[in-house]
């Protein structure tokens, strides 16, 4: 575990606790004060380039979008161009956007004001949108849903760790290949979310640095078709589970499939709200 010193202000320790010889236990302690510093200053320099880049990229993308509306006064050579320079502006912001959603993430621990979530109207919601992803792939969804489990929280948050998993598992799945989603009860009286699909799989090897940022399979090959994604999806998911008393399970075999389950503890389930309709109720 990670504690702060109880003698030192400002000091980090990191202690393990491991067995040792016969009935005994073997105590260490390690001062990690200098790596929490350096972590800090790493996340705020990226959150500082992150927030100084939004402004030349929405420029940029600004003129972009006159030069392709007056399609008529720009010579057709450079249709080409435009498009591929609009495709990656577009990539840039959303970049942007997830940088700076992810030290933001990193900042804080829990969430500040916690709502009581409807996750099964955030699932209805974040299927419509992967049938409409799928498109021509025509990929087959099931569906198992508790519409009675909700969760103490974050709506935007819990929308986008959710709807990251089951993008993942599109993206990496066949065409008419299976993705199937689950929202229900654990025997713990806690709730997992979980999605397993019929896809290319990942080796094993792969499985502990998933959620690092920007940290990939195989560079080439997913950035083909994962059309350009960021890489920080994953990153995202874990800080936001963490942030809502959660883990990220991860199964999967090369060629196999995977099975991505988010696991919430019994302290992050919420009663459901008196007001069906809304989805959300403050739970202070």
């Amino acid at each position: 575990i990670e504690i702060d010193s109880p003698t030192l202000s400002g000091r980090h320790l990191n202690v393990l606790s491991a067995p040792y010889g016969d009935k005994q236990r073997l105590l260490v302690a390690r001062d990690v004060t200098q790596l929490h510093r350096a972590h800090q200053i790493r996340s705020d320099f990226v959150a500082n380039v992150s927030h100084e880049l939004r402004t030349p990229i929405t420029v940029f993308r600004g003129y972009l979008e006159t030069l392709t509306m007056k399609q008529t006064k720009v010579p057709a050579e450079w249709d080409n161009a435009l498009e591929h320079m609009t495709a990656q502006a577009e990539r840039m912001r959303i970049l942007v956007e997830e940088l700076l959603l992810l030290s933001r993430l990193e900042s804080e621990d829990s969430v500040p004001h916690p709502v009581t979530v409807n996750v099964a109207a955030l699932i209805t919601d974040i299927h419509a949108q992967a049938r409409e992803l799928s498109g021509e792939a025509e990929h087959l969804f099931s569906l198992e849903v508790d519409s009675d489990l909700h969760l103490k929280g974050s709506p935007e948050e819990l929308f986008s760790a959710l709807s990251n998993i089951v993008f993942n598992a599109i993206h990496y799945t066949q065409a008419r290949g299976i993705v199937q989603i689950r929202w229900s009860r654990t025997d713990t009286g806690g709730a997992e979310f979980s999605v397993t699909d019929n896809g290319r799989g990942i080796s094993t090897e792969h499985l502990p640095r998933l959620t690092e940022r920007f940290y990939r399979v195989d560079g080439s090959r997913d950035r083909q078709s994962y059309n350009g994604g960021t890489g920080l999806g994953l990153a995202i998911v874990k800080h936001v589970l963490t942030r809502h008393d959660a883990k990220l399970l991860i199964e999967s075999t090369a060629g196999s499939g995977s099975c991505f389950t988010a696991r919430f503890s019994p302290n992050a389930v919420a009663k459901p709200p008196l007001d069906r309709d809304t989805g959300v109720r403050d739970v202070g």
